[in-house]
């Protein structure tokens, strides 16, 4: 039997472990189980990489926020969390792994999780840089994207699931004003809820158009969440913008390489990469 990775973290979790999973010379060797919500995600990233290599099951959790909810702070004590709870459970006492290892993608919380199940999920991740641990676990080829010559459509990305990590108003118009002076095309995009103020911000209100506004940019600058994800996944240069005193777990081997990543509050006083 195959080893099993569960997927029920977030959208970039996912998007992180399915690029270096579909990659990987490994993937043979997993099957992935993943919850419900995160279909639609897969779903849209499938039409960009090899996601349809994998085995991939889908189980309904109940799952209606981002992630488990026993993996948040806000939805920790709930119901909904010990119904989740349940149905893993049920899981995998209908659905034994006897031979192959469970997984899932990092360590945070997940004693509690392996506390109420009686399991022992191994965790790919623990307390490193993610996109380091997930590389040297799938064995997966390292591919540093290059930056589009000329670079001319810039796309940024101010949300984040995390409310402090979300672009302020004033780097944006930094970040508008610098490089509209250098004669680049800059476009603001939101999740649907953001009102449109001008021409130049679009929303987006699923993955689709989302990966389709991040495929049409040469560069995009975004936070430390999900759209830079899938900016690594799509291959496409980035430059990542986080809170002071912000974690760098998550950053992507392009922005380490190429130094593409400031705190909001220093951004105005370096030398920007295009």
């Amino acid at each position: 039997m195959k080893h099993r990775l569960f997927l029920l973290r977030a959208y970039g979790d996912a998007s992180i472990a399915l690029y270096f999973l579909a990659n990987s010379p490994l993937k043979n060797e997993f099957k992935v189980i993943a919850s419900s919500h995160l279909k639609p995600l897969i779903s849209a990233l499938s039409n960009y990489i090899h996601i349809g290599s994998l085995d991939i099951e889908y189980i309904h959790l109940g799952i209606n926020k981002s992630q488990l909810n026993l993996f948040t702070k806000r939805h920790f004590i709930s119901m909904d969390t010990l119904t989740q709870v349940k149905k893993i459970k049920q899981f995998l006492i209908l659905n034994p792994n006897p031979i192959g290892l469970d997984y899932m993608e990092q360590s945070n919380k997940l004693n509690i999780l392996n506390f109420l199940l009686r399991k022992d999920f191994k965790a790919i991740v623990n307390d490193k840089n993610v996109y380091d641990e997930m590389q040297h676990f799938f064995n997966t080829p390292l591919i540093l994207q290059n930056a589009a010559d000329p670079i001319k459509n810039i796309l940024i990305l101010p949300d984040a699931r995390i409310a402090n990590r979300k672009i302020p108003m004033a780097v944006i118009e930094y970040l508008k004003t610098s490089l509209t002076q250098k004669n680049k095309l800059v476009t603001l995009a939101y999740f649907s809820s953001h009102k449109n103020v001008d021409q130049d911000t679009k929303n987006y209100s699923n993955f689709d158009e989302l990966l389709t506004l991040i495929k049409e940019a040469d560069f995009v600058f975004g936070s430390d969440s999900l759209g830079i994800h899938l900016s690594n996944a799509l291959q496409k240069p980035h430059y990542i913008l986080y809170p002071k005193n912000g974690s760098k777990a998550f950053f992507t081997p392009f922005s380490i390489e190429h130094k593409c990543f400031a705190t909001f509050d220093n951004v105005t006083s370096i030398q920007l990469p295009i």
